[in-house]
């Protein structure tokens, strides 16, 4: 996997206790789960929202009306 480096805003009080806990070698690797951690919750909160929308009968007539709307967004595209 490709690197890239970031620059990101940090409160001078955390920084300096994170580099002094977390060795020079290990921070990137720290951060890096850290992030993932964070991406895995929001896919989760979001596919918890889906699964709310394709399951809940509140959403019964917005389901009806999104797969509607669906069949429509393709009609004669393939001309």
């Amino acid at each position: 996997m490709a690197t890239l480096r970031a620059s990101f805003s940090v409160a001078a009080e955390v920084l300096l206790e994170f580099n002094e806990m977390v060795p020079a070698g290990e921070r990137s690797k720290v951060i890096q789960s850290l992030m993932q951690q964070a991406l895995a919750e929001c896919q989760k909160r979001t596919e918890a929202i889906a699964e709310e929308f394709d399951t809940h009968p509140d959403f019964r007539i917005a389901r009806g009306d999104t797969a509607a709307f669906e069949t429509a967004v393709a009609d004669g595209l393939d001309k």
